[in-house]
């Protein structure tokens, strides 16, 4: 027996408000799926993706610097700027990346590029170079004379008769064996011709020593001035030696230091003073017997001391190193 359901039985009559099942549905797809419309997802436009312009390196079109032919002194130092050249009107300081020359360097030497460093009297060539363009010129040097700010006296022995040879030429001698040590405290080469050395208790200040023509002091290195003897057997790296050049006329005086005290004078070729040294009574430093007095560090030290008890000394005396035995640094251990 077939059942019929209660809305239809009573819906045939109209007596029961049932829901009209009759109605389509069909439409199942207005879920909200909407997957019809995925046809659109070809939209993507991957063919209009923006990569942006490359950047367009500038070309180079030339060098160029600043240096000219020209004259310079010892005290000048000389910056040297090369620039590049570019094609869209830009320009840059190149010359850290330059390499720079000089034909003699002893006349002039590149420590830093771009800066010239004269170091002696002549002429020199100097070069710059950038990505394969050369360049050169020039330089003339001069040599300045010493002033008060270059020179310190480093040691002096003025007890000769103390145990060794000092200037190394095989004799004793009270008087050949005194020395003075001068030092180039500065950054600058000057000449000491002309100048001379007076201790002020010999007659009228005559000197006891006079430098010689040609006589040149370049940064970090000394001059050593014995009392007398041959020097020639001594060797330093940036130290020079010579025995005393005076007028003594018969008995020969040395350089005539008294143990017990002195004050030494070093001046230029007008009687300028450029620096001095005293010891003995009256003074800062004493008088030493049996060694030199030497200054504590060497060259830039401000007090002199013992040399046989300086630190690191290698003994009573040492003309033409440091206490310790350490050669003077020389131009290029300055710059």
């Amino acid at each position: 027996m077939r059942l019929i359901s209660t809305c239809s039985l009573l819906g045939v009559f109209g007596l029961l408000g049932c829901p009209d099942t009759s109605k389509d549905t069909s439409d199942t797809g207005d879920i909200g799926t909407d997957s019809g419309d995925s046809a659109d997802s070809g939209d993507t436009e991957t063919g209009d993706t923006e990569t942006g312009d490359t950047a367009v390196e500038p070309v180079l079109d030339g060098v160029s610097w600043n240096f000219v032919e020209q004259a310079i002194t010892t005290r000048d130092t000389l910056a040297i700027v090369i620039t590049a050249h570019y094609d869209d009107g830009s320009t840059a300081d190149v010359t850290a990346d330059s390499t720079f020359s000089s034909t003699d360097e002893s006349v002039a030497k590149i420590y830093v590029a771009g800066v010239i460093q004269p170091l002696g009297e002549g002429v020199t060539t100097i070069g710059g170079s950038y990505a394969g363009v050369d360049m050169s010129g020039a330089l003339t040097v001069g040599i300045v004379p010493a002033t008060n700010a270059d020179l310190v006296i480093n040691e002096v022995l003025a007890d000769g008769t103390v145990d060794g040879d000092p200037n190394g030429d095989g004799t004793i001698d009270s008087v050949q064996d005194e020395f003075i040590e001068i030092a180039n405290l500065s950054d600058v080469t000057v000449s000491l011709a002309g100048c001379t050395l007076i201790e002020d208790d010999f007659y009228t200040g005559l000197p006891r020593h006079t430098f010689a023509d040609g006589t040149v002091l370049r940064a970090g290195e000394a001059i050593v001035v014995f009392g007398g003897g041959d020097v020639s057997a001594l060797s330093a790296a940036n130290v020079q030696f010579v025995s005393a050049v005076n007028g003594d006329s018969g008995l020969e005086y040395g350089l005539s230091f008294n143990n017990e005290g002195e004050h030494i004078e070093l001046r230029d070729p007008t009687g300028g003073v450029l620096t001095t040294f005293a010891y003995g009574e009256g003074t800062d430093v004493d008088a030493i017997e049996d060694a030199s007095m030497v200054l504590a560090p060497d060259v830039w030290g401000t007090a002199y001391t013992h040399h046989t008890y300086a630190t690191g000394s290698i003994g009573d005396f040492s003309p033409g190193t440091f206490v310790d035995g350490t050669p003077f640094p020389g131009v290029d251990g300055r710059y």
